[in-house]
């Protein structure tokens, strides 16, 4: 039986309940083992050796089932402790008495164990073998020795175990499988089965890293969980966001492995547990080195050496969580002043880790705080792109007296966390304490930046109108000149954020490394937009260096890595923006806002190629981690991105769903020109291609009047693939001024398209290829198939069907282009229109009104189709072009409105 999901009504909370877990990642494992317990000579059984809550007990289970289902008889037996001390405990149901022979016992339990009315040998279950007792042992060694029987046994790895039991694998009587622990991907997929929906990629990381696949954990820390609320759904992705919840049940589940330990080698679980990682000299010195070799020998904590200095480490995550439970607050304190001090005798000079490890561990201890340690730990906790630790050290060095230094730390920390309403008020109350101008300047310049991070352009424009007299007088003119660059970026004025950046990065005077880290930022995306890829490289590569010197490098490296791909995604580099995600993606930051772009990123490179079912899940990804995001516009841009995606694969309904929830409009820069193709794919997939042409012009036309040259590309080849005659001209002008291989792809295609040249439309087929765009390259060859059918050339016709329709397997795409190649119906395009509204439920009147008509030519229109086809009317012409409705179709009502994406 399949686990369910549940929702308490007292609590609001979600719970998995139910029978048997599916399972998952054990197929290589159950083939082994099919083999060994066939019914043959040599299918003698098997041994599953594990630790515990590995799953030997399922596996085992499932096996035998699996060999009962081909009609041999099976028993189970499970060994305890408790029977452990009773001879033939574990048998002691399957016969009456027992004789006081012990040889003769033994005997009798085996006829009794393998008495079947089948002829195949019998299969024996021994749970937990590890248990038996010696007499025990003796009829399992001779049930297989004799070939008496097929036995599948499970034993504890780690654990004494009889001779008897011993000997099956030593003497090769039974081969032994030892069962490792489920994989990351492994226990992700478990997840998602149970769950029964998409698990955020990061939260399914923290399960594995906590349970390390172990099934028993793994079962009851979701339980838990659920149960607390930690573990959410958002955007239909499942999200652990906040604990974790170690509930009694764990805990004793954890105990249960960790056995009863000596006080010594307690202390050096709680140690490590308040430590994390520790140099084992320096946990020697605190715990003693017996109680160290101690823990390692139980299995408790491990050495590693692989980095020339031995390091330990707790052996499971959960040691740690159960220590902190179990300890008190102030032993917890005392240890981590103890910690604290060895750390500082040994580290005479600290690096970035060791500082920030060392102010952490006083943080939370027993011995007074220093500033400057604080703040010193906070900067280097944010280079390390840890800036939830450096927000905790910066508040603590400003409560402690570091004062407007740990205060200008703690807006930086509170920036990089997204509490971007908390730095702005620490903002206002830096400006107000301001004791020069200098100062006041500088951070007014910070808030105006804080502003547009948020989506307050008009206002952070206002602001900086305010000083704009002052910032000349105050030596501020190159950082003032970084935040316009950015600025006008965000607001879509490419040359004037160009501009502003060469501006603040070649003039004299003082910069920073954030300002300067900003004007990169500005630069980047401007090039992006003018379409200059061969002077963009540079500044980019630059940008990333900064990142890893400025206290704002845990986030703008991650927004100057999204622009950076949006510009290569514009160009047609996608080989290249594939890379710049993929390393994106191995930043080592887990925020959700660094999440959200990282998903955000990975479903930009993944939906450019035709990737849809990816794309899809990382767009819903980036949404659900970016839900209660202060930066709200990364999960708008992921909505939006979603709504083409579904869009391009045919599916009018859920793309229109997703882009109805659409209202926010912060980054006009990355985000209205994609609002823009979103709604003109949604319109095409309705069939409704005269609002989708009109919507991507407008696009395009707001592209030009702002200078975005590679964006006006992007529209214009969209326009293209939905069989606008008249872009060729304007592509081929901007064929000479921007850059890369998709402007080129585009040109060859408008120009084809107009000119109904096949072989044209193919050869750009060929050029999207290329770089990647094959949603684009499908759009071709259905097109070119259109044309060589036209003039008779029906084997070039053939031939570039064969093209689009393999493009289209491999992206799972139905695009407008595609569907009239597959339908060659002889219906004009305003004719397709016209049924198309009529399958989504108006009425002629309401199409009229639409389309801007008379009815009169609407009903003319169906009325010619009609004849053309040779169908009997409006309702076989819908059934003709689009098969017939669903009783949910025909009472759907209306398509999106291009200017009106909530009406669904």
């Amino acid at each position: 039986m399949m686990p369910r999901t549940e929702v308490s009504a007292s609590s609001g909370s979600i719970a998995v309940s139910g029978g048997v877990w599916p399972l998952t990642g054990r197929a290589e494992e159950l083939a082994l083992i099919a083999d060994a317990t066939a019914d043959s000579n040599s299918g003698a059984g098997v041994v599953i050796a594990g630790a515990a809550g590995v799953g030997k007990t399922r596996l085992a289970r499932e096996a035998l089932d699996a060999t009962r289902r081909r009609g041999r008889s099976g028993r189970w037996f499970v060994a305890t402790n408790s029977a452990r001390t009773v001879p033939l405990g574990v048998f002691a149901e399957t016969v009456d008495s027992f004789g006081p022979d012990r040889l003769r016992r033994v005997q009798e339990v085996i006829d009794a164990v393998t008495r079947t009315d089948s002829p195949a040998r019998v299969v024996i279950g021994i749970d937990d073998a590890h248990l038996l007792d010696e007499q025990s042992a003796l009829v399992v060694h001779q049930l297989v020795q004799r070939r008496l029987a097929t036995v599948v046994a499970t034993v504890r790895t780690g654990e004494p175990v009889r001779d008897a039991v011993t000997a099956l694998w030593k003497d090769e009587l039974l081969p032994r499988l030892d069962l490792q622990p489920l994989s990351a991907r492994e226990t992700a997929a478990l997840l998602e089965c149970v769950l029964g929906g998409q698990v955020d990629s990061a939260s399914a990381d923290r399960v594995w890293h906590y349970t390390r696949g172990n099934a028993l954990f793994l079962r009851q820390l979701l339980s838990d969980n659920l149960a607390a609320g930690w573990i959410i759904q958002r955007s239909g992705v499942w999200v652990w966001h906040c604990g974790p919840e170690i509930s009694p049940t764990l805990t004793e589940l954890v105990d249960s492995t960790i056995g009863r330990q000596s006080t010594a080698v307690t202390r050096v679980l709680d140690v490590l547990a308040v430590a994390d990682q520790l140099e084992s000299v320096v946990l020697a010195d605190i715990a003693g080195p017996d109680a160290v070799d101690a823990a390692e020998v139980a299995g408790l904590i491990t050495i590693d050496t692989d980095a020339g200095t031995q390091i330990a480490r707790l052996a499971h995550p959960l040691f740690g969580e159960i220590r902190r439970a179990r300890a008190g607050t102030m032993r917890l304190r005392h240890l981590r002043g103890r910690v604290a001090a060895a750390l500082a005798i040994r580290d005479t000079e600290p690096d970035l880790i060791q500082t920030v490890r060392r102010a952490v561990l006083v943080l939370d201890s027993d011995v007074p705080p220093d500033p400057g340690l604080l703040m010193d730990a906070s900067v280097a906790a944010l280079k390390l792109m840890d800036p939830v630790v450096a927000e905790r050290l910066a508040a603590r060095a400003v409560q402690t007296g570091g004062g407007p230094a740990a205060q200008l730390i703690h807006v930086s920390a509170l920036v990089n966390c997204d509490r971007l309403g908390d730095a702005l008020d620490l903002n206002a109350e830096l400006i107000r304490a301001a004791s020069s101008d200098h100062d006041r300047v500088l951070r007014t310049i910070a808030r105006a930046g804080i502003l547009v991070r948020i989506g307050a352009a008009d206002d952070a424009e206002r602001l900086l109108d305010t000083i704009r007299d002052m910032v000349g007088a105050c030596g501020l003119r190159r950082p003032f000149e970084s935040v316009c660059a950015v600025l006008h970026a965000m607001r879509g004025r490419p040359q004037a954020a160009i501009d502003a950046a060469t501006s603040a990065l070649n003039n004299l005077g003082w910069l920073d490394d954030s300002s300067e880290l900003l004007a990169v930022f500005g630069l980047v995306s401007g090039l992006g937009d003018l379409g200059r890829l061969d002077v963009l490289s540079s500044p980019a590569q630059h940008g990333y260096e900064l990142a890893r010197a400025s206290l704002d490098a845990p986030m703008l490296r991650f927004f100057l890595g999204l622009h950076h791909l949006d510009a290569l995604h514009l160009g047609g580099l996608i080989s290249e923006a594939n890379e710049l995600a993929a390393r994106l993606a191995q930043e080592p930051m887990d925020l959700p806002l660094a999440r959200s772009v990282k998903a955000l990123a990975c479903g930009i490179t993944a939906a450019a190629q035709g990737d849809f079912a990816s794309a899809r899940r990382w767009f819903r990804e980036a949404m659900a981690t970016g839900a209660d995001l202060e930066t709200p516009w990364l999960s708008g841009m992921a909505q939006v991105w979603l709504a083409t995606a579904i869009a391009k694969t045919g599916d009018h309904q859920g793309a229109a769903i997703v882009l109805a929830d659409q209202n926010r409009d912060f980054c006009p820069r990355l985000f209205s020109p994609q609002t823009a193709l979103a709604r003109a794919w949604v319109c095409a997939a309705g069939g409704v291609m005269s609002e989708a042409i009109v919507l991507v012009r407008a696009a395009a036309e707001r592209a030009h009047d702002n200078g975005q040259a590679a964006v006006e590309v992007l529209c214009l080849q969209t326009a293209a693939q939905f069989g606008d005659l008249t872009v060729g001209a304007r592509l081929t002008e901007l064929a000479a001024i921007v850059q890369g291989p998709r402007v080129v792809a585009a040109a060859a295609h408008a120009v084809a398209l107009r000119d109904r040249d096949g072989e044209g439309l193919l050869a750009a087929s060929q050029s999207y290829v290329a770089f990647g765009d094959r949603v684009a390259a499908a759009d071709a060859a259905a097109q070119a198939a259109v044309a060589l059918r036209d003039i008779g050339r029906r084997g070039a016709a053939m031939t570039a069907t064969a093209v689009a329709r393999r493009l289209a397997a491999e992206t799972g795409a139905e695009t407008p282009a595609l569907r009239v190649n597959a339908a060659p119906i002889p219906l004009t395009r305003r004719q397709r229109e016209i049924i198309a509204l009529a399958a989504a439920g108006l009425s002629n009147r309401e199409i009229a009104e639409r389309l801007v008509m008379s009815i009169r030519t609407v009903e003319g229109h169906l009325f010619r189709a009609s004849q053309n086809t040779g169908a009997s009317g409006r309702a076989a012409l819908v059934t003709l072009l689009h098969g017939a409705p669903t009783k949910h179709e025909r009472n759907r009502g209306t398509l999106v409105p291009a200017d009106r994406p909530s009406q669904v």
